[in-house]
């Protein structure tokens, strides 16, 4: 290691050269930590536009296919929902992946959904009382 001693010893403008590479490498690492951190921001904006939030009870439904074409349903912890659907094809996944459903999978009349947090889905449909 060096001392303070050598240090003063040197020239300066090679104490200069130290401190200066240690500056730019400081300030290039702030830039891409600055430029990961708005990109990860414009990626979670992006994502939060699709998604439908409020006022979606009608919306959902029509999505799966309509009050008719649910036959039953389960939550099962919080992020798996599983409909039993009389017709699968009458659902609509592009409208479903805006309710933060990030994928689907399908077993002859079974539809299950797949997201982070799938509750207010399961809400809706116990507020529709399907029998």
């Amino acid at each position: 290691m060096i001392e303070i001693r050598t240090l003063l010893d040197m020239p300066s403008i090679i104490v200069l050269a130290c401190f200066g590479v240690a500056i730019v490498l400081a300030l290039i690492i702030l830039g891409i930590y600055l430029v990961s951190k708005k990109k990860s921001k414009k990626i979670e904006e992006k994502k939060e536009e699709g998604v439908v939030f409020e006022h979606s009870d009608d919306k959902f439904i029509e999505a799966l296919g309509g009050k008719d074409n649910i036959t039953s349903y389960e939550l099962r912890g919080k992020s798996r929902l599983i409909l039993v659907l009389k017709d699968i094809k009458k659902a609509d996944k592009d409208k479903i992946k805006t309710f933060q459903v990030s994928r689907f999978l399908e077993m002859s009349e079974k539809f299950v959904l797949v997201g982070e947090n799938l509750e207010p889905l399961a809400k809706i449909l116990d507020n529709l009382k399907i029998d």
